[in-house]
């Protein structure tokens, strides 16, 4: 861990003994990233499934072997005490993760918990483990996570702001995982043309809503009350794209939108636009591609993010995102002060590391 008390920029960068916890799509991404770093050691990699464990981790990330084997061995891992567990499941075993910080193990994750707002089981059990083991967890991200401290952090140029509102509008198309979307109603008709979510009642999906209110909190203030609801995109003609097909009258387009409201009135916005045709939807809903900003505000602020190139898989690019938004935040997780933190909590850095000379 870092000796220097200066910042890592002006002393001998420190070094970190991290695991790698899963190896999908998310988490091999994320082990690459650890592998090409001079600041980490990846000491260990948990993986799912036969066709990983015994694999050398070099080789599952597509890189050159580096004499460590992937494992499904809890144990073993967490007897090595590293500094932090990068933790990427499909689904966060919390459990496993109190343990962990029980050990004196720091845990990031990408799994859906961003506030813990909407934890209220999970957060204090999470912060009495982290008080207890010394350790620190985080639950970060892309979206949920980076594109809304970017939206919130854009307000601290306004004087006044009487709301804010995030885009995500992205092209699908390039995505052909045919379960994600059948999940999710694409290819059937709708039964709604709104569908409204009740927080208090989802599962899933809850790091949307404490979004709201981590951008409140940039704000300096609480949210009263939220409120969710799907719109479904009819497709005006039939549709194939090559991986799939889809017929006339079925949902090829889903927009889902998040709301926090105070005083009654709607102050925080997060919409997530999916799309599969940019002229054979109904409603054709118009936000640019990208990630699109609006604060009505003093002054008002109109910005558009766009990642990746034209052409680009932008699916890809932010699952890319993703992991290196929970990796470049594992040096501050493991020098914070113990308990959980969020989003905000961490200093305003960028990718260290990344630039190339």
């Amino acid at each position: 861990v870092q000796t220097c008390a200066l910042p890592i920029s002006r002393c001998e960068m420190a070094r970190y003994k991290v695991v790698q916890w899963s190896t999908g799509n998310i988490g091999t991404r994320a082990l690459g990233a650890l592998l090409d770093r001079d600041d980490f050691d990846v000491v260990g990699v948990h993986a799912f499934g036969s066709d990983k464990v015994g694999r050398d981790v070099g080789v599952l990330a597509g890189q050159s072997a580096v004499g460590v084997t992937a494992t499904d061995d809890v144990e073993a891992l967490i007897a090595l005490r590293p500094d932090c567990v990068n933790y990427m499941p499909r689904a966060i075993d919390y459990d496993l993760v109190l343990r962990m910080l029980r050990s004196g193990i720091n845990v990031v994750t990408t799994g859906d918990f961003v506030t813990g707002s909407h934890h209220p089981v999970e957060l204090p059990l999470l912060e009495e483990a982290a008080q207890q083991g010394g350790a620190t967890f985080l639950g970060t991200g892309f979206e949920p996570g980076f594109a809304n401290v970017v939206a919130g952090f854009l307000t601290g140029a306004c004087r006044r702001v009487h709301s804010v509102k995030l885009v995500e509008t992205l092209d699908c198309t390039t995505y052909p995982v045919q379960d994600v979307w059948k999940v999710l109603g694409f290819g059937k008709p709708p039964r709604e043309r709104v569908t409204h979510l009740d927080p208090a009642t989802q599962r899933y999906g809850l790091g949307y809503f404490e979004t709201l209110d981590m951008i409140a909190t940039m704000l300096g203030t609480e949210l009263d009350s939220k409120e969710a609801f799907v719109e479904p995109a009819v497709l005006t003609r039939d549709l194939d794209l090559g991986w799939v097909q889809y017929a006339a009258g079925t949902a090829g387009g889903q927009r889902r939108t998040y709301r926090g409201l105070r005083n009654g009135r709607p102050v925080i916005e997060l919409a997530i636009c999916w799309t599969m045709s940019d002229d054979a939807l109904d409603p054709q809903w118009t936000d640019p591609k990208g990630f699109s900003v609006v604060i009505e505000g003093t002054p008002h602020v109109d910005a558009v993010i766009r990642f990746g190139k034209p052409g680009e898989d932008v699916m890809t690019v932010l699952m890319d995102s993703t992991a290196i938004a929970a990796v470049n935040a594992i040096p501050f997780l493991c020098d914070a002060e113990p308990g959980v933190i969020t989003p905000i909590d961490l200093p305003i850095t960028g990718s260290p590391g990344a630039l190339q000379v």
